[in-house]
């Protein structure tokens, strides 16, 4: 039996397939507000007039086979969404734009999970980001990290893990989403995957040292990329981050975001939907994301 993390996306997120593709290595599955036919409206034509594209999400749909997780994006959802995005525009007057997509993700990720996959006996499902920007309208992320500013200032209430991760270099297409899918099902890379984000999540909870989680999520990091190397050939380099949890704190010195391959940040919340995902304490992420065309300040190579 095992533990999968799933990656909840919003109904527009099929539309950028180099996203998906880096969804579908970061995730055990995905969860995916699908078009549905309504009575209320003419849905095809609602995601039609949005650029959604129903018919491209089917294709995908149907490339990544039992790497999805399909939710109707039906009246009872929406009428969620409409209600927390009233909600929200009340409590944050003086901020910008909300991302709605974001909001559609958290939605999805906050559901109860219903399915029964075999050989699976527990799911986390974590709102993936799919950019700096998104990251950006809900925290607020510091310079650096040092634990005694974490453990006495109750404004840093998360810490923010960057690792440097493979994604394959070629143009993105449906040859490439397939292979993505079909890596994602490997057992050796899925050892490699849940090692990595296991091994992470308890060095958080357990307030271990900063510099030698750090150290060893580097190391791991290398593992999994490798994997990717030698399945899907040349590689590009990208962040991918992961919110670790609240007030945890770490022992000892501070690391700031300087390692090569990981590293290690205090963040705190502007909005997480009103209130912080995870209770202090808990291991589990609050969201993960990557970002594909900006990359917090800091320079590859």
């Amino acid at each position: 039996m095992s533990f999968e993390r799933w990656g909840s996306l919003s109904v527009a997120d099929h539309t950028d397939t180099q996203a998906l593709i880096a969804n579908v290595l970061l995730y055990d599955r995905l969860v995916i507000p699908v078009c549905t036919d309504q009575t209320d409206r003419n849905e095809r034509a609602f995601w039609a007039a949005n650029g959604w594209d129903a018919d491209l999400q089917l294709e995908r749909l149907n490339q990544l086979g039992d790497r999805v997780v399909r939710r109707p994006w039906d009246k009872g959802r929406r009428d969620q969404f409409r209600g927390r995005m009233d909600e929200l525009k009340a409590e944050r007057f003086d901020v910008g734009h909300i991302d709605a997509k974001h909001l559609t993700r958290m939605i999805l990720a906050q559901e109860q999970v219903i399915e029964r996959i075999p050989g699976v006996n527990g799911v986390t499902v974590i709102a993936a980001y799919n950019s700096e920007a998104g990251l950006r309208n809900d925290f607020q992320v510091a310079d650096g990290f040092d634990a005694k500013d974490g453990a006495s200032n109750l404004a840093g209430q998360a810490y923010l893990l960057t690792r440097r991760l493979a994604l394959p270099a070629a143009t993105a297409d449906a040859d490439l989403l397939k292979a993505a899918a079909r890596l994602s099902r490997d057992p050796e890379f899925r050892e490699k995957r849940t090692a990595l984000f296991d091994w992470q999540e308890t060095a958080v909870a357990r307030k271990w040292e900063a510099e030698a989680t750090v150290a060893e999520i580097a190391t791991m990091t290398e593992h999994y990329n490798e994997a990717i190397r030698t399945a899907l050939g040349k590689v590009r380099l990208r962040f991918a981050f992961t919110i670790c949890g609240i007030a945890l704190g770490f022992a000892g010195g501070g690391v700031g975001l300087a390692a090569a391959t990981a590293a290690l940040s205090l963040i705190q919340f502007k909005m997480l939907d009103g209130k912080p995902a995870i209770e202090p304490g808990s291991a589990a992420p609050a969201a993960m994301f990557h970002d594909i065309e900006t990359r917090l300040g800091i320079k590859l190579g």
